[in-house]
């Protein structure tokens, strides 16, 4: 078999490109699209990693709607912030984008070929290489900057061919991609049961039940009691100085519903923070739907959105487990108050109730839910390893193709 002959683009982004190739500035093929226009005659559209879709909820939204960006069908569409990479991607309706985003269209390069080479992960480092700005969320992009990067062009019958052989081979990966995470959810809404049954109805399937007198909680076993959570527990309110440096734990730190830390922070400055513990639960009242709390394995500062319990009258892990239970949980979210961000208090959870087994049936409930958890807990990381090592192959295969390293049948 007949290899292709490939040369040095003398890119480093780029590498090896086929011989019948060309290298070439965006500038060349690609042309800014700047009409201003207003997102009460142009739908405002949102720039996400997963490509161009209508606005999102979440999105920030500014009362001059006339300061926005024309996009039509087709258009390519990228954000030029470095703290929104490889948000990007071909709109598939008209509309209009943020001023932030550079919205582009080009007569002589294909729109399936567009759409990868303008979103592999190695022009999206080459992209914000070429940014200006002073810390990353500052630091941007411009077409004035972006017209000079140069890319690989190859002849115009191969760009449409390896746009659609990315699509059928990017599409075969999502799918598995899309079933795993789908396992993934299924998983934790599985562990979640578990922690619900058994810190309301126990372990023992044929236990007596009775009314627990709470409507939202229903009935518990027979030989359970109802207690305030304010007279089994006892919560850290002060606040003290702390200075640069400090570990810190905000929000983001933990990971939704798992009851575990995703890494730490530092204070950037001097300031005056809620203390917790080593052995102390912190507990999310901002949007309790997400149900966050972990057990602390270390002392440092943490954000005033948490609720830091120092005391509990039992077993810890049972006064985690309930705290992030269906039961505890929608009972919490729906009784909070704002809308985009809810919240609870301190002062509203203190007058709530938790059931509680005897001393040894908490105990028996911690170590199998410890357990059962621990074995979810290892299929979901399987799982997810598995959804980067294909994200991994993604990336690779789209660069490989965009570059001409990889060659298309009959191509």
């Amino acid at each position: 078999m007949l290899t292709r002959k490939m040369k040095d683009s003398e890119i480093e982004w780029i590498g090896e490109i086929p011989e019948d190739w060309d290298v070439s500035k965006i500038g060349s093929h690609y042309i800014e699209r700047t009409d201003k226009v207003s997102d009460l005659e142009f739908e405002p559209l949102s720039v996400t990693k997963n490509g161009i879709v209508p606005q999102l909820e979440t999105a920030a939204k500014s009362s001059n709607h006339n300061n926005r960006k024309l996009v039509l069908k087709n258009d390519f569409v990228i954000n030029s912030r470095s703290d929104r990479k490889m948000s990007a991607g071909i709109s598939s309706m008209d509309g209009s984008v943020s001023v932030i985003n550079t919205v582009l269209y080009s007569n002589t390069i294909d729109r399936d070929y567009t759409k990868y080479l303008l979103k592999n992960y190695a022009f999206a480092e080459e992209f914000y290489r070429w940014g200006t700005g002073i810390v990353d969320d500052l630091w941007s992009t411009k077409w004035l900057k972006m017209k000079n990067i140069s890319i690989p062009v190859p002849p115009n019958d191969k760009q449409k061919q390896i746009g659609q052989t990315l699509d059928r081979l990017t599409q075969n990966t999502n799918n598995i991609i899309t079933e795993t995470q789908q396992s993934i959810e299924e998983l934790k809404k599985y562990k979640q049961s578990l922690i619900t049954e058994a810190v309301t109805k126990g372990l023992d399937p044929n236990v007596e039940m009775k009314d627990s007198g709470i409507e939202w909680i229903g009935k518990i076993p027979s030989n359970w009691d109802i207690n305030k959570m304010k007279y089994v527990t006892r919560v850290n309110e002060s606040k003290y100085d702390f200075i640069a440096g400090e570990t810190y734990i905000g929000l983001e730190n933990v990971v939704s519903f798992e009851g575990v830390l995703n890494g730490h922070g530092k204070l950037a400055t001097n300031s005056r923070e809620s203390y917790f513990e080593k052995g102390n639960i912190l507990y999310s009242k901002l949007r309790p739907y997400l149900a966050k709390a972990f057990i602390a394995d270390f002392s440092g500062a943490c954000s005033g959105e948490f609720i830091v319990f120092s005391e509990f009258k039992g077993n810890k892990r049972y006064l985690l487990y309930w705290l992030i239970s269906q039961t505890f949980t929608d009972f919490i979210n729906a009784t909070s108050y704002g809308t985009k961000m809810p919240r609870s208090s301190w002062e509203y959870i203190k007058e709530t109730f938790i059931p509680r087994p005897t001393k040894d049936v908490e105990n028996r409930i911690v170590s199998y839910l410890d357990e059962q958890t621990s074995r979810i807990d290892k299929l979901i990381a399987d799982k997810t390893k598995v959804i980067e090592e294909l994200e991994d192959y993604k990336k690779s295969l789209i660069y490989e193709y965009v570059t001409g390293k990889k060659k298309c049948k009959g191509g």
